[in-house]
This record gives C-alpha cells, sequence and structure tokens, in this order.
C-alpha cells in the first residue's frame, strides 16, 4: 500500500509472490488486499482508498479470481470460508462495501468477473479508455460468485445485467460503463486514470457519511427499467433464448435464477445467499461445469509450449507470408494470416481465374467484415494493400513462411515443395503444409535435409477464416523452435494450436473415420423402406437437438463435400475400378458399403455446392442450407441395405451414439497409446473446435470419461462380435488397461501412468 498525501493507493499487482499479469486474484493477493484495506481503514492519516490493477495506472485491473482454485474444495470467489482464514472474495467485497471510507476503483485493461465484482463493491469507480468489463463465468459453468448478480442489477438494472452475466460478456467498454451507470468517470486525455481516481478520492473524502452509504449497493433495490419492461418479463423473455439446461444451459439457467433472486428476494442478504447456493451447487454438482472448465484448462494447456521464440518475426506478427491454392482453404488462410497484421500476403494459384476468384472472394469477406464494424476503416485499407497474388511460385522467392493448401494428393504436393526448396530464399522460411490426412514426412522428403527442420504441418479447418482449429502436425525431423515458432504464430492469427504426430488423419480425421464409416454402414444394416433407419434419424440423434454435436455426420459430409472421401477412398485404394468392376486392392474383408461411393461417381451428389448430398438443397429455402429429403438418396439407400437380415429396423437414439461415438473415443485411445496426442484432454480441444463437438460435454475423451469406460469397453466388444471385420470396433489396449486399473483416462494421465508411452511430438 502507498499514500499520497491522506490518499491509501492499493495495487492488486503488488500481492502476487510471483508473476501474475493479469491479476488473478489467487489466496496470497486476497490476503494482501485483506491486510491492506484493512491498515488503510484503521488509519486516521486516510481519508479515502483507491483500488488499482498497478501502481503506474497501466496493464490490466484484474481479470478475476483464480480458476485453479475452482478445481479444489474451496469456492475460490464463493461464499464458503478458506481454510488458514484466507478471505474469500466475497469477505473482500464485503470489507470494501461496508468500509468507513470511500473506496474508488481505477479501472484499467480487463476488469473481469471477480474483479468487476470487487469493483462493483466500491462505492465509486472511474477507467480510462482500456476498460473491458463483463462477467464471463457462465462459459466455465459457473455464475459470478461475489455478489454480482446481486450488485450489477441494483446499479445498471436488470437489462444490462442480463446482457453481461448470462451472455458472459467481456467487452464492455468505458463509454458503455458510463452509459449504463457502471462507471461514475472516466479518465480525461490529459489525465492518467490514477489521476483521475485521485481527485475523485479527494473529493468524495469531503462528503458526509449519509453520502457514502448511499453508495453501497447493499442497501439498494433494483431499479425499473428505463424502457418501462417489468424486471421479470425480462427475465421471461431472456430465458426463451436460453439452451435448455440439459443441452448446455444450466450455468445460464443458475445465472437467470440469480438475478431474478436480485429483485424478487425482499433483502440483498437473501438475495446473495440464493447467489452462494446456485454457484456452490454448480461448483460441486454439475458435471456440465465440470467439462466447461476442463475445456478451459485444456485450451491453455494445448497451447502452451517452450515458448522459447526469441526474436523471431513471425513470432511477434511480422513476416512475408505465401499461401499455395486460391480454393477453400487458401483463400481463408489468406485472410487469417491478412486480419493479424501479416504481410504482404501473396496467393499463389496457377489457374488465372481461380486465383482471381479467390482474390475477390478476400476481398469481399473484408469488406464485409468492415461494413459490419469489425475492422476500421484504416486497418481495412491497410490489409488490401498487403494483399498480392499471382500465377507463379517464383514470386514466393522472399516469404516467411509458406502454407501449401492444395488438394489432397501426395506427387502434387511433393512437387510444390520440391520447387519451394529451389525457390524459397531464406533457409529458415516455414514451409508448411495445409494436409488433413497425408504423410507429413513424406512431403518434407522433397526438401534438402537442412530444410527439413522448418517442415511440418498446419492443418487448418474449413471455413479456414472461421474455424479457431489448427493441427500442429511433428513431422521426424521438425525442430521444437518450428513448432514453438508455429505455435506463437497460430496464436496471433487467433487460432488454438494443438500439437499431434505424424500418421494417417492426423487426430481429428482420423477418429472421423470411423464415424462417418459407421454412419454409413448403420444405413446398408439397418436401412430400407419407410419403417427403416434414415439418413436423417442418424443426424437426429447426433446433432445439434440430441446428443448435441454442431451437425450430424451426413449434413457435415454435405457441407465439406462427399467428394473429399470419396477421394480419400480412392488414395486408400478402397473403390471399386469404374472401368474393370475390380474391387480396389486395399478393401480386403473390410467390411464396407458402396453406398457413398455411388452417391458420387453415378449420381454426382457431392453436398451443398451441387445442391445435392445425402440431402437436397433448395436455393430458395434456409439459403441453400437446409438439408431436404432426398428420394434419389432414400432409392440408394433401399438398394444397399436390400440383402441386409437387419434390413428396416429403426435403432433408438442412443444405440446410434454408441454405434457412431464410441468407435471415434477407441480410436482417440489407440492415438495417444501410439504417442500421437500427448494428452487426452488435446484431443478434446480438437474436437470442440475443429468437429462441433458440445463444450458442455467436455470433448470425446472426457465424455468417455463420465458414460464410463467401462461401458465403452462392454460396447465395443458386443460390436466386435458383431463385426469383427470391423477393426475399429476391436477395443484398445489403453482403454482395456484404464478398465482393469479402475481410472478414467484423464485419471490415468494426471497420475503420471502415460509416462512410459513412446511419444511422436
Amino acid at each position: 500500500m502507498a499514500a499520497a498525501s491522506d490518499v491509501a493507493v492499493i495495487a492488486i499487482a503488488n500481492g502476487a509472490p510471483g508473476p501474475n499479469p493479469v491479476n488473478a486474484l489467487g489466496a496470497p493477493v486476497r490476503q494482501y488486499l485483506q491486510n491492506a484495506l484493512q491498515d488503510a481503514l484503521s488509519d486516521p492519516s486516510i481519508n479515502a482508498i483507491i483500488l488499482i490493477g498497478r501502481r503506474d495506472g497501466k496493464g490490466v485491473f484484474s481479470a478475476g479470481a483464480d480458476i485453479k482454485e475452482f478445481s479444489g474444495n474451496s469456492s475460490g470467489s464463493g461464499g464458503a470460508s478458506w481454510p488458514g482464514g484466507v478471505p474469500t472474495l466475497n469477505d473482500l467485497a464485503h470489507l470494501i462495501e461496508g468500509a468507513s471510507k470511500p473506496v474508488v476503483a481505477a479501472l484499467t485493461g480487463a476488469c473481469l468477473g471477480g474483479g468487476m465484482e470487487l469493483a462493483l463493491a466500491a462505492q465509486y469507480r472511474v477507467a480510462d479508455d482500456t476498460l473491458k468489463y463483463g462477467l464471463p463465468e457462465v462459459k466455465i459453468g459457473l455464475i459470478p460468485g461475489a455478489g454480482g448478480t446481486q450488485r450489477l442489477p441494483r446499479l445498471c438494472g436488470v437489462r444490462h445485467a442480463l446482457d453481461v452475466i448470462v451472455r458472459g460478456r467481456i467487452n464492455g467498454t468505458a463509454r458503455e460503463g458510463l452509459k449504463f451507470g457502471f462507471l461514475d468517470g472516466v479518465a480525461s486525455k490529459k489525465e492518467s486514470v490514477l489521476e483521475c481516481a485521485m481527485r475523485w478520492a479527494k473529493w468524495t473524502a469531503t462528503l458526509p457519511s449519509m453520502a457514502l452509504d448511499s453508495r453501497r449497493l447493499c442497501l439498494r433495490s433494483v431499479p425499473v427499467d428505463a424502457e418501462g419492461m417489468e424486471n421479470g418479463d425480462m427475465c421471461a423473455f431472456a430465458l426463451q433464448s436460453l439452451p435448455s439446461k440439459e443441452k448446455g444451459g444450466e450455468s445460464a439457467h443458475a445465472c437467470l435464477e440469480a438475478i431474478r433472486a436480485s429483485f424478487e428476494l425482499l433483502t440483498f442478504d437473501e438475495g446473495m445467499e440464493a447467489e452462494k447456493n446456485l454457484f456452490n451447487d454448480l461448483l460441486y454438482h454439475s458435471l456440465q461445469g465440470r467439462a466447461y472448465r476442463h475445456i478451459f484448462f485444456a485450451e491453455r494447456s494445448s497451447s502452451s509450449g517452450r515458448k522459447k521464440t526469441g526474436t523471431n518475426a513471425l513470432a511477434k506478427g511480422k513476416g512475408a507470408i505465401g499461401v499455395i491454392g486460391a480454393g477453400t482453404m487458401g483463400r481463408g488462410i489468406a485472410i487469417s494470416f491478412l486480419r493479424a497484421g501479416y504481410g504482404p500476403v501473396t496467393l499463389v494459384d496457377l489457374n488465372p481465374q481461380g486465383l482471381k476468384a479467390g482474390v475477390k472472394y478476400i476481398q469481399a469477406v473484408l469488406e464485409g467484415e468492415a461494413k459490419k464494424g469489425r475492422l476500421n476503416p484504416s486497418k481495412f485499407k491497410g490489409i488490401l494493400s498487403r494483399i498480392q497474388s499471382s500465377t507463379e511460385l517464383s514470386n514466393l522467392a522472399d516469404c516467411d513462411l509458406v502454407v501449401e493448401a492444395v488438394f489432397e494428393n501426395l506427387k502434387v504436393k511433393r512437387d510444390i515443395f520440391t520447387k519451394l526448396n529451389a525457390i524459397v530464399e531464406k533457409r529458415n522460411a516455414l514451409l508448411l503444409s495445409n494436409t488433413s490426412t497425408l504423410d507429413v514426412d513424406a512431403i518434407a522428403a522433397s526438401l534438402s535435409p537442412e530444410r527439413r527442420p522448418y517442415c511440418a504441418g498446419m492443418h487448418f479447418f474449413s471455413p479456414a477464416h472461421i474455424m479457431k482449429l489448427v493441427e500442429v502436425v511433428r513431422g521426424e525431423a521438425t525442430s521444437p523452435e518450428t513448432l514453438d515458432i508455429i505455435r506463437a504464430v497460430t496464436k496471433r492469427i487467433r487460432k488454438v494450436p494443438v500439437v499431434v504426430g505424424n500418421c494417417d488423419g492426423f487426430v481429428g480425421n482420423r477418429m472421423l473415420h470411423p464415424y462417418t464409416t459407421e454412419s454409413t454402414l448403420l444405413l446398408a444394416d439397418y436401412g430400407g423402406g419407410n419403417a427403416g433407419l434414415g439418413i436423417s434419424d442418424v443426424d437426429a440423434a447426433i446433432g445439434p437437438k440430441s446428443f448435441g454435436m454442431a451437425v450430424g455426420p451426413f449434413v457435415m459430409s454435405d457441407i465439406a463435400g462427399n467428394d473429399i472421401g470419396y477421394n480419400i477412398r480412392r488414395e486408400k485404394g478402397l473403390l471399386r475400378d469404374p472401368k474393370t468392376g475390380q474391387v480396389g486392392p486395399a478393401r480386403g474383408q473390410v467390411r464396407y458399403t458402396e453406398l457413398g461411393d455411388e452417391m458420387v461417381e453415378k449420381l454426382g451428389r457431392v453436398g451443398q455446392k451441387a445442391k445435392k448430398g445425402w440431402y437436397n438443397y433448395d436455393p430458395k429455402v434456409g439459403k441453400g442450407r437446409k438439408p431436404l429429403p432426398s428420394a434419389e438418396m432414400q432409392a440408394l439407400v433401399n438398394k444397399y441395405s436390400a440383402n441386409s437380415p437387419t434390413r428396416g429396423t429403426k435403432l433408438s437414439k442412443e444405440e446410434i451414439v454408441h454405434r457412431v461415438l464410441f468407435p471415434l473415443i477407441n480410436e482417440g485411445f489407440k492415438i495417444l497409446e501410439e504417442g500421437i496426442a500427448s494428452d487426452p484432454s488435446d484431443i478434446d480441444v480438437i474436437y470442440l473446435y475443429g468437429y462441433g463437438w458440445p463444450a458442455w460435454r467436455g470433448g470425446p475423451m472426457f465424455w468417455a470419461d463420465s458414460v464410463g469406460l467401462g461401458t465403452i469397453l462392454s460396447e465395443l466388444e458386443k460390436f466386435h462380435r458383431m463385426h469383427p471385420d470391423s477393426e475399429y470396433f476391436r477395443p484398445s489396449p489403453l482403454l482395456r488397461k484404464c478398465v482393469g486399473m479402475g481410472l478414467g483416462v484423464q485419471e490415468y494421465y494426471r497420475k503420471g501412468y502415460a509416462k512410459a508411452v513412446q511419444s511422436k511430438l
């Protein structure tokens, strides 16, 4: 604590025993704040207190509670007592709110979660224009637990409280804070936030005690809405847009219930008790909450690395970028780098028409973002000036990083990398492939030995300018430094990197293979006629209204393009030769149906881009993206299910989920035992951000533990007895080991039993 005349300045940053860049309110910080506040309150020479993030008024106020505490037995920012007399955030909030001297919160940067709750407890709040405030607890399966649900409605009204708390917003600005009454003042351009706070502190110190009482939110009631809508009606309206409790909405419903308590219960203390009970119920009893927090930590773990990027320009957001291929993937990749400030970004495509279309698409997307206010005009003009295009690979000579994004053909990719080896002048330039399935080592072999450490896979997901995931594929020769730079670059372009090993399909697509294969085989086994299993039955069981995936397997295939899977099967030697009728050499005794082959080869049903795939698509219905039933596809299902003994049978949604998702889980176990992924949480992040897995289920491996590995093993054994020629039903040895030890896969890794696995990372 420092004192300027009669004003004490308490900096949150001073309470951390070690690095604490976001001023997380962990136990040592809370203890420091309590001691500093009590000292200031008991010092007769102090007339007012300023609570600030850093003494110099820069950086963040506080990003909130130390989330790691929520994984233990404490309630963190909740109301229960902490061991050893360490105050909770509730204790601090009550201390601040009940202070006998005015407390002015000086807010800068992030003021989130528990940090915002402390600010709400202060009698006065000022900020500078760097402020971003919010209460995002709903996104980790909780509610604000230190009075946020009770104080914010009393200060700003129910309308703003619903917007901030239920939506979990983190982008409230100083201007917005002034408008809704969260802030009392904003520092002028001629003063720092500390100087502004000092002015307020000195003024408030001259006010009578009655004025201080009027600032204590615990003594206020919730105001009526400025637009005349009843508070209860606003909550009822907000309820209509929430996901159901069963489909990931437990924390959002609890937020709404807590806000209701602020105006429905008679006293502030009753509201605080309701908040505490709701918070603790979510913390200790909600599987959804545990899933959300698992993903929170998993994402941060997956994107962390050695971080030894030194002075590398790419890691700092600078450098010339080359993108080869102006198709769907190349366009999206180029947009991602342009947005992040890299440049020049040179898009190369041998086809002049395709190149022109690619550049036009990039410009249209960026122009649309500018019109929506996501890009300011000056930044938009700067981005446009950094776009370059060419039909010649030679124009990539000066690049610091090149991403190849042509179609999946190993020969074509190897030819491109052979040419890049001679063209790109910087010997430490990163030469990366966006391949989704092919052997990264085979691609790297096209380079000279000294270049191979700078080669890796950088697998974006479509559409690349929207999807957050990037699989960073480590080849045999890829250096750790290269991985570190790719991680840093991926985060610069605002995506989540996950390092994976090199194998067919890597992690995401390798696990997808049994999922999509079994989905199609279910139609061949159980489809046929009006009574049989239909395409929409499978999608309905897996999709957003049931299991919770963003889309079902057949809609997903139509979006991606059914020709992609067809071409992969052809590369693998699974297709029947259309000229000779000879079955592909890799087919062997594998359980297989040609249903998906014929729909592409003979019917041209490649997906939404052709207005027909597993479903029909009408440009006049749902902008051409709404799946509509297809009589032609039903006839094809009838044809391929004709000889099945189980033809014309419906399966329950649970049976469908088990048949298509348990083999996906099983493949995840095999990936772990082979060292292709280093941790189950990496797989969860990949499926959350790359494949539309519902966050409230925590990812495939987290969900496997919640279902029970014994149940999954038993079902896989049953399916493998039914279909011994489907290898993906054969249970993984790691799955058997975990069941035998009585451990979930997460626990198996946390206890260090996986250290003996030979990692390929």
